[in-house]
Formats: structure tokens, sequence, C-alpha cells
């Protein structure tokens, strides 16, 4: 048993979303976007969450959509004193997105959870039922930003996207991490997902 609640706190974070995971390639629950994966992760969690207290005055806490530095965050929790910060994304088939901007948005997320410093735990979760974004070699605008397995972004290299300047869209900072960023993608039965730390 993992008494220490910062491990509590990141060992159940994973172990909810493992049981949400099993689910959904088992397809027992149904995703068909972000906002559903952010509740059913929520709804895991917060029964795991309360199951792991076990010090006397210990309770768990849960917030979908919390506002932090003017934007929100899809998931905070706290364990105790210990607080986690969760973001998510959802990357469908059925969904006609510009795969390019989505993996930009992937990233600028994480680099945003880098930032937060108040919160001792921070995960970033990518689900996709879409091979394109674990597997295929991106070309062309794609490959200044792409999530491909394997893939690492080094701590303090600049990533600018392909597209800055030519196209006509406010998502074209450089986005720069403060440690190594490694894309390692697990999958199962056509689902995939990435779990940066």
């Amino acid at each position: 048993m993992i008494f220490e609640p910062q491990e509590r706190l990141s060992y159940l974070i994973n172990e909810s979303w493992q049981i949400l995971f099993q689910r959904i390639v088992s397809g027992k629950q149904l995703i068909n976007k972000e906002a559903s994966l952010q509740l059913q992760l929520a709804r895991i969690l917060n029964d795991l969450g309360n199951a792991y207290c076990i010090l006397p005055n210990e309770t768990f806490q849960l917030e979908l959509e919390t506002g932090h530095n003017g934007k929100n965050i899809d998931i905070t929790c706290h364990l105790g004193e210990v607080k986690a910060a969760i973001e998510l994304k959802c990357f469908m088939k059925s969904s006609n997105r510009a795969k390019d901007l989505d993996m930009y948005d992937a990233l600028i997320d994480i680099e945003r959870l880098e930032s937060f410093e108040e919160f001792d735990i921070k995960k970033f979760f990518c689900l996709t039922d879409n091979k394109y974004y674990s597997e295929t070699v991106q070309k062309g605008m794609a490959s200044s930003v792409t999530l491909r397995n394997g893939t690492i972004y080094k701590v303090n290299e600049e990533i600018v996207p392909l597209w800055t300047g030519k196209w006509k869209v406010k998502r074209d900072k450089p986005i720069i991490f403060k440690k190594d960023v490694v894309c390692n993608w697990v999958s199962n039965n056509g689902w995939y997902y990435l779990l940066i730390e």
C-alpha cells in the first residue's frame, strides 16, 4: 500500500485512467468527445479518490473546469493537501478537425501544465481512435508539431509551427518545454492513448 499522499494521488489518477481506458476498449463505455471523456474520468476518479482517503481527517475533492490564470483546467483534485491538475484531449476519427492544429493544441496544453507551479501532480492524457496521431509519419505543416510515437521534444528547444506567418490562425506561438517530453503511446483494439506526466 502506498501511504504518502502525493504517491497515492498520482497512483489513483493513473488507475482511474486505466479503468476508463479498458472500459472504452471493451465497448462498455462510449466516448464521443472530450466532454464525455472528462465526465467519465472524473466519475471514476471521484470514487477511487474517496476510497484512497486512509488517514483519519483526509479528504478527497474534485472539480471540473477550474478557472486558473484566465483559462480552465479540465480536472483538478486534492487528496488532503496534495493538488493535481489534469488536462485531456480526445481526437475522434468522426470529427473533421485539422489534425495539425489538434497536435499543436495538445502540445500547448502540456506547456501550460508545466507552468502550474502550485500543483504537485500534473498529468496530460490524450485519447484517440485514429492511428494517425500515434503511427503516421506526419508531413508538411503537421511535421512541426507531431505527436507520433517515439517523438522527443527536448527541454528549452523551441517548437515553431510551420504555418506561422502563413495561416491566419491564432494558434501559432512557439512552444518551449521545461523538461524533455516523450511521446509514448499505448494502443489496444484500435484505441490509443498518450500520457505525459
